[in-house]
Formats: structure tokens, sequence, C-alpha cells
């Protein structure tokens, strides 16, 4: 009898140990965390209407385009520092010089420089540039397009090209 009421009293303890247990581990897993997602703002604003047209470019002619990149969009700040690159594509059939210059006239990318893709285009962009999200921040940029005097030629006068200007941004990850 005295057997029985000690396995019993230790059948017992046990139980409840597992309980115990089982209750602790069932509390921490039940511990929820509040979780806020970051904001990332990218804007982009113009001067003028941003539309690159090449069709009335003539030989000795010059094109600036205005524009800047914010971090911020209607007064929504982003909450992360960005990192972004100015990408340009170009078919390059048109002899034309295109460089891109910062706030403080330097030439951030010139199409002197430029790469050739897979798909016959030439490649620009810039080094990577980081917009801190402590403040409000706004870069200001000019595209510069030439057609150089020296291409006056009849065999360039009916020829057809296009620029395309990407913002490439993402989250700055230390």
């Amino acid at each position: 009898m005295k057997k029985r009421i000690l396995i019993i009293i230790i059948m017992f303890m046990l139980i409840s140990v597992t309980s115990i247990t089982y209750s602790l581990y069932t509390n921490m897993v039940k511990k929820e965390i509040p979780i806020s997602l970051a904001s990332f703002s990218v804007g982009v604003e113009r001067k003028d209407k941003l539309d690159i047209e090449l069709s009335d470019l003539e030989p000795g002619s010059v094109k600036r385009y205005d524009f800047s990149i914010l971090n911020n969009i209607d007064e929504s700040m982003s909450d992360v520092s960005i990192l972004y690159k100015i990408v340009l594509k170009t078919g390059n059939y048109i002899p034309l010089d295109i460089k891109l210059y910062d706030s403080d006239n330097n030439v951030l990318f010139d199409s002197k420089d430029g790469i050739r893709t897979s798909d016959n285009e030439t490649l620009l962009k810039t080094n990577d540039i980081v917009m801190p999200y402590s403040k409000n921040v706004k870069n200001d940029y000019i595209l510069e397009v030439i057609f150089p005097k020296e291409y006056s030629g009849e065999e360039y006068s009916r020829l057809v090209d296009y620029i395309n200007l990407e913002i490439e941004a993402n989250q700055k990850i230390n």
C-alpha cells in the first residue's frame, strides 16, 4: 500500500512538472512582438515635362532636361536610407553626346564611357548614391543631350533614336 501511494505521488509530481514545463513553453511562444513596416519613399520631381524628344534635334543643337530625386512623396518621408542609381539606355543610332550632371556641375556619366549591352543598346549609369532617412533630401540633376554639328550630313537626316531614363532604388542595408 505504501508502494502504491508512493507511485501515485511520484506520478502526480511528474504530471505536475510536465504541466508546468508545458505551460511555460506555451507562454513563451504566445508572446507577440509588434512589427512595424518601414516606409520606402522615392520621388522624382520634374522642373519641366521630362519627355526626352529627339525627333526635333538638329546638328549643333543642345537640349537640357532638369529633374530631381527626393526621399519623400507628398510629405511622406522615407523611414529607411535609400541607395539609388540613375540608368540611361539609348539605341545610339544618332551620334549624340549625352552627359548627366549633378547640382555641383560634376559629370556623373558621359556617353563616351557607355557600355554596349547584349541588346545592342548603350548603357550609362551612375555610381550608387545614398539618401539618408534622417532628413528631407532633394538631389538635382541635369541631363544634357548634344547633337554635334559635325554630323550634319544627309546620312544622319532620317535617323531615329530613343533615350530611356530609369531610377533604380533599393533600401540601403548596412
